[in-house]
């Protein structure tokens, strides 16, 4: 069994983090310590690390993980470049990229601009034909979250990008964060897991945005055979406890 720890919205040395409670550094190292107590060596971080100072401290707390990284909106991939560039990001303008075993096909996306280029879109389009299990690894989520954050800050074209995928006819796992919750959608043939982020939280609340540092936490994904399973990871203040 292949097991994967997603990240995602650590926010790192931002203001607005420790503003609303958050000691983003801290939640960080915590994070990474449980992920290798629980022998999971893969890290999949998706956008949202923070301030470009934090970036060298960032990077260099994943060093001891096999680790892929995609920005969010708060992201610059001039900035991060300077730190990590690997060898599929050196002819690119936008992090994006595929990758794929027996299988799975591993898709990640760069949403940083809140939409998907043309060009992402079209690369996108021709890397979804596969018999394999598609995993979608992308800052924003595509299908909708009925919370004050989705309808104030949505990918701006997702009807696109889920138009591309829904044509495809393939089993299409999205996995995402952005919106400071955990979120279960199925449409179709797409099922998309929102993840908690690593800083504090937004309550689901279609009205406002509410955030709260009460808790924090990262997302384990699980692949055995062409099953995929997923669980929520969380710290309230007294260790971490997989809760679902």
């Amino acid at each position: 069994m292949k097991r994967i720890a997603q990240i995602t919205d650590i926010h790192l040395m931002e203001e607005w983090s420790a503003k609303h409670g958050s000691d983003t550094d801290t939640n960080l190292k915590l994070i990474l310590q449980d992920v290798g107590a629980r022998g999971i060596r893969e890290v999949i971080f998706t956008g949202d690390i923070g301030h470009s100072d934090a970036y060298q401290r960032f990077f260099a707390l994943l060093k001891d993980f096999d680790f892929t990284v995609i920005p969010g909106n708060h992201d610059q991939f001039a900035d991060i470049r300077l730190h990590y560039l690997p060898e599929y990001l050196k002819t690119k303008s936008e992090m994006f990229h595929a990758t794929e075993d027996e299988r799975f096909k591993y898709i990640f996306l760069d949403s940083s601009s809140d939409s998907i280029s043309e060009m992402q879109l079209q690369w996108l389009e021709n890397e979804l034909v596969t018999t394999k299990h598609v995993l979608l690894f992308i800052h924003h989520p595509v299908l909708q979250v009925l919370t004050a954050v989705d309808f104030k800050y949505p990918l701006l074209n997702r009807e696109a990008v889920k138009n591309v995928l829904v044509r495809s006819g393939r089993e299409i796992t999205v996995f995402s964060g952005h919106y400071h919750t955990d979120d279960f959608t199925k449409e179709e043939n797409i099922t998309q897991y929102v993840s908690p982020a690593a800083s504090v939280q937004m309550e689901k609340n279609p009205l406002e945005i509410v955030i709260h540092s009460r808790y924090y936490g990262y997302r384990i994904i699980e692949l055995e055979g062409r099953k995929v399973s997923t669980h929520v990871v969380l710290n309230h203040g007294k260790g971490f406890d997989v809760v679902d």
